[in-house]
C-alpha cells in the first residue's frame, strides 16, 4: 500500500491497516482505497484531494460476495449516516458497508432457501414400495421394529410363517426403514419386490400388523390400480 503525503490521512490508514490486514489497498496517485472481505465482497472508494481535511470519499464500486451490486444501497447507507466534513470517515464507511453486504447475504440466503422449497414442492420425492418375506416373524421386538418406519412410510405386516413386510411411501424414507430391518440379520429376509411407486393401503398412512396372507391382500384392494397391485403382491409371495 502506497503511502500518502497528509499525515492525517497517514493515520488514518495505518490504523485501518492494523484493523482489517491485508484487506485495505490504497493507490495514492489515484487516491482510490480499496477495500476486500474474507468472502470477496468489494469496495471502493476515491478520496477527494482535500480529505480528510474537507470533502468525504465517494463510493465508486460496492459489490457483495455474489457479485451483485450494491452501490447505491451503501451511498444510500453512508449518506444516512450524516457523516460530517473535516473529519476521519473511512472506518464509518467500511462499517456501513459490511452492514449493507451482511442485510444483502442474509436476504440472499432466504430466498435460496424459498427456492429450495419451491424446488422440493415442485419436484415431489420418488415414490417407492418393497415386498420383503420373512422366514418367520415371531419375535414381539421384531414386530414392533417393523410398525416403526420413518414418517409419511404406510404399509402392512404379517407376523408368523412366513412373515410378510409391505411398505411405501417417499423412496428415501422406505429405503431407510428396510435398511433398519436388513441391519437386524432377520432369518431369510428376502425383498421380493421393488417398485418405483407408491401403493394404497387400506388403513391409510401407516403401518398395520394384520393376522392372515388374506388380510394383507384386502389391505391392498383399493385405487384404481388394485388389481394389478394385488396380482404384483401376490407373484412376489409365491402364491401366483
Amino acid at each position: 500500500m502506497s503511502q500518502p503525503e497528509n499525515s492525517r490521512l497517514t493515520t488514518e490508514l495505518n490504523l485501518l491497516q492494523a484493523m482489517y490486514p491485508d484487506q485495505i489497498d490504497f493507490v495514492t496517485r489515484s487516491r482510490d482505497l480499496k477495500f476486500t472481505t474474507d468472502i470477496s465482497s468489494v469496495l471502493q472508494l476515491r478520496l477527494p484531494e482535500t480529505y480528510p481535511d474537507a470533502g468525504l470519499p465517494h463510493v465508486l464500486l460496492a459489490s457483495d460476495g455474489f457479485k451483485n451490486d450494491i452501490r447505491d444501497r451503501v451511498k444510500a447507507s453512508v449518506a444516512e449516516l450524516g457523516l460530517p466534513e473535516g473529519e476521519e470517515a473511512l472506518d464509518a464507511i467500511i462499517a456501513c458497508f459490511q452492514s449493507v453486504v451482511a442485510e444483502t447475504n442474509a436476504a440472499d440466503e432466504l430466498s435460496r432457501v424459498s427456492r429450495d422449497r419451491q424446488d422440493r414442492v415442485l419436484s415431489p420425492e420418488p415414490s417407492k414400495t418393497v415386498v420383503i418375506w420373512l422366514h418367520h416373524l415371531l419375535a414381539q421386538s421384531k414386530r414392533k421394529l417393523a410398525l416403526s418406519p420413518p414418517p409419511n412410510v404406510a404399509g402392512v405386516t404379517k407376523p408368523g410363517y412366513p412373515g410378510v413386510l409391505v411398505f411405501t411411501g417417499p423412496s428415501s424414507a422406505v429405503t431407510e426403514h428396510v435398511n433398519t430391518l436388513k441391519a437386524e440379520n432377520w432369518q431369510a429376509f428376502q425383498v421380493r419386490l421393488e417398485s418405483a411407486e407408491r401403493w394404497h393401503i387400506s388403513h391409510g398412512a401407516e403401518v398395520r400388523e394384520v393376522e392372515t396372507m388374506a388380510e394383507v391382500v384386502k389391505s391392498l384392494e383399493v385405487g384404481l390400480q388394485s388389481a394389478r397391485i394385488k396380482d404384483d403382491f401376490l407373484k412376489a409371495v409365491g402364491i401366483k
